[in-house]
């Protein structure tokens, strides 16, 4: 069973609105000089805003109103002067209206749509009743056909109108908002239904809807009704790409977004928001939330997909949340201030040109190829290294030189670039050749320094202390006693050196000295150190001793608490004092 090949529909100076019912009053016009087409095998759909005439041009087409002037040509013929069934031959009509069909079976309801093939008895013989199975096997109903119409759910009982109007054998079907009152995936089977009918039986089909996006994906194509009741007509795409459906459906509180071919609401975004790494999803997520998403330049927030998960930088903070619903909740609550993201395009060669500075500011800016060990193999490499047995020598210094590798890149671009680079949590460490240790970087990011020492301070103390060392003091802990003051002496006087390096090297940045001054006054820094009367970084001096001096030929550091080196080792060694680097 098919349906008839037939010729385009057009629309040729169409004026459609209402005749008065008495008296000499003009009529009201809703929409003229209508000029469009539809083709056979298309899905065409009615669009435009509340009030634009849809309704009155679709019943206009059907016959359920007269046209005020021009044509409606079908194959050639005009419908505005066929009688009603010859017609009803032609046009079949869905339309909105919920009607009572009493207890009648949705095999019964379906055959309704064969009177006007029939005679006038009504009877549908052999051959009705044949496309009455048709009609409800091609919209997916056969199953339904001998279920009573008033217990059918609504797009079931869509379905069983659609095939009723298929039955009348039309050449153009026309439906008026057919999803108004189904869901969203019935709204898509529906739709999906009819650019089928269409295409696999060569029908003409126009549908009037208010779901615009899903048209828009759909539909061959489209007319639209827009705010001053003009028609244009043609495919989507050229009329999404000429603003036009902007222009239709714009307002103050909604737009359209072309690229997403989506509504969206229109409102000031809370800031901007870079997402790196792909998820459509994260962005929708973003979007809907008042985050404006970009690929370039600094934001105020930035998102790194991975896996499932998400890291997560703004508010001068850096994390992970699960998920796209952890996404929601943190995008709901961080707000834009004063430290904003740095574009990754400018981090990348900060973190490079440190190299200049000396091994120590060396970074592996990958994922690493060479890793290195758990802490406890690591104390012992370096006991091996430094000729000790004393593996809590061993794990002081490692600590030592793990920490300056650490304080190097964070402080070196903030004194040459102005940016303070992330550090990924838990930070992954390459094995280099000579047994040396580099902190890999794999997606360089950070952000742009302001001129407030505090807020830097807070930031780096939060990236370097919070995040890293305090983890990794818990891990060396662990696996060796070793007394906590220790241990962040340590840091303290990797901090000095990291800064003294830099001053050496031509990077003397008093900014970046009140920093490194406003952390050493703070926990858990506070206290390891003094710096003299005058408070001054000159005069640093650590509370603790590094242990440096009981390795072979060790002697002290410059920035040692003791006043000679002891003789419990029954040494001399006063060698020259070593920096923390």
């Amino acid at each position: 069973m098919s349906l008839k090949l037939v010729g385009s529909l057009e629309l040729v100076g169409l004026a459609v609105g209402y005749r008065p019912h008495r008296g000499r009053r003009p009529p009201r016009v809703v929409a003229e000089a209508i000029r469009a087409a539809a083709a056979p095998g298309e899905l065409t759909a009615l669009l435009g805003p509340n009030g634009t005439g849809k309704s009155t041009l679709l019943r206009t087409l059907a016959g359920l109103q007269p046209a005020l002037a021009g044509q409606i040509l079908l194959d050639g013929t005009d419908l505005t002067r066929l009688r009603s069934r010859d017609r009803a031959r032609k046009v079949a009509v869905v339309l909105t209206d919920r009607v009572d069909v009493g207890l009648l079976s949705a095999r019964e309801l379906v055959g309704l749509g064969r009177h006007p093939h029939t005679n006038h008895s009504g009877a549908l013989d052999d051959t009705d009743r044949e496309i009455v199975r048709w009609a409800l096997d091609v919209t997916r109903a056969s199953t339904l056909a001998d279920r009573p119409v008033s217990e059918l759910s609504d797009g079931e009982r869509q379905r069983v109108l659609i095939a009723r109007a298929l039955a009348q054998q039309p050449a153009l079907l026309l439906l008026d908002e057919p999803t108004a009152f189904l869901d969203a995936p019935s709204r898509v089977a529906v739709t999906g239904l009819l650019r089928g009918l269409a295409r696999e039986h060569n029908l003409i089909v126009v549908v009037s809807t208010h779901d615009v996006d899903l048209a828009l994906r759909v539909a061959d194509q489209v007319w639209l009704l827009d705010a001053h009741r003009v028609l244009r007509a043609g495919p989507p795409e050229r009329l999404v790409a000429g603003g036009h459906i902007n222009a239709a459906f714009d307002s103050e509180d909604l737009t359209f977004n072309t690229e997403t071919v989506g509504f969206q609401l229109r409102a000031t975004p809370i800031g901007t928001a870079r997402l790196t790494a792909p998820s459509a999803a994260g962005a929708r997520v973003l979007t809907r939330l008042g985050w404006e998403v970009t690929t370039t330049g600094p934001t105020d927030i930035e998102v790194r997909t991975t896996g499932t998960d998400f890291d997560v930088h703004g508010g001068g903070r850096t994390g992970r949340v699960d998920g796209l619903a952890g996404l929601a909740s943190w995008a709901r609550t961080v707000a834009p201030g004063l430290l904003r993201r740095a574009d990754p395009a400018d981090v990348m060669p900060a973190l490079v040109a440190l190299a200049r500075f000396g091994p120590f500011f060396a970074m592996h800016l990958d994922q690493p190829d060479n890793p290195s060990r758990s802490v406890a193999e690591r104390i012992s490499s370096a006991a091996g290294q430094l000729g000790t047995e004393d593996r809590r020598v061993a794990a002081s210094i490692l600590f030592q030189g793990m920490a300056a590798r650490l304080w190097s890149p964070v402080l070196g671009c903030l004194a040459t670039a102005g940016i303070v680079p992330d550090l990924p949590i838990p930070v992954q460490w390459q094995l280099r050749a000579d047994g040396a240790v580099e902190p890999c970087v794999p997606h360089p990011g950070g952000w742009i320094a302001t001129e407030d020492a505090d807020d830097i301070a807070a930031l780096v103390e939060h990236i370097v202390i919070r995040n890293v060392l305090q983890p990794l003091a818990e891990q060396f802990r662990a696996e060796q006693r070793i007394a906590h003051g220790l241990l962040w002496g340590n840091v303290a006087s990797a901090l000095i050196g990291t800064l003294r390096v830099l001053q050496r090297g031509g990077a003397d940045d008093p900014f970046t000295a009140s920093v490194v001054l406003r952390l050493l006054g703070a926990p858990p820094l506070a206290g390891t150190a003094t710096l003299g009367a005058s408070g001054t970084l000159d005069e640093f001096r650590r509370r603790s001793c590094c242990l440096y001096y009981r390795i072979p030929d060790g002697g002290r550091c410059g920035d040692c608490a003791l006043d000679r080196t002891p003789d419990i080792l029954h040494r001399t060694n006063t060698r020259p004092t070593r920096s923390a680097q």
